[in-house]
């Protein structure tokens, strides 16, 4: 048997062109999963190598589909070809049959690793800027220190935490995890 895989990231959540992509190229069931190709840990992928038996084919539409790692990656493929199953890449010209697709696989995957290192890196400096310059990641506070400060004063003084939470627009959860004991 054929199987299909397609993956997407969480950002982008269509496959319809990895599965057209598949389905041209004979794939009789398709597997897909919405995760990020930096993970080792991808519960779909698992369970479509231990379906797969001797003498079946695994089809992605792009080699970066797999994964990103390096190791992850080169294990994976061995655990393929242990099992007799052939691993081929739709855009990328590798099929794990060919001496020049296992060349090619190791080039492409090699690239992947390190188009993701870079990302990597990027991100980090991006960060590291944004904080010289006095930025701080992460989203608005939506209360001032003042209006907590009001607001435990208003609960110090015997308002309920209720209405607190409904004149300020905040959960009552988060009153009785910012104000634990009011002293009355």
């Amino acid at each position: 048997m054929i199987y299909g895989y397609a993956r997407v990231s969480t950002n982008h959540r269509d496959t319809e062109l990895q599965r057209l992509a598949l389905g041209s190229a004979g794939c009789e069931l398709i597997f897909e999963e919405h995760a990020s190709g930096r993970k080792s840990n991808r519960p779909v992928l698992k369970k479509l190598i231990d379906t797969m038996q001797n003498g079946d084919g695994l089809v992605v539409w792009k080699l970066d589909r797999i994964g990103r790692n390096v190791l992850h990656a080169l294990l994976m493929f061995q655990q393929l070809q242990e099992q007799g199953v052939n691993f081929r890449s739709i855009t990328d010209g590798v099929d794990l049959k060919t001496a020049s697709g296992r060349y090619n696989f190791r080039n492409i995957l090699s690239a992947a690793q390190y188009e993701s290192d870079l990302n990597s890196e990027r991100t980090l400096a991006g960060l590291a800027v944004a904080r010289a310059k006095g930025r701080v990641g992460g989203r608005r506070p939506k209360f001032t220190d003042e209006q907590w400060e009001g607001m435990g004063q208003m609960i110090a003084a015997g308002e309920s935490r209720q209405q607190v939470a409904i004149l300020y627009g905040v959960g009552v959860s988060m009153l009785y995890k910012k104000f634990p004991a009011v002293e009355r």
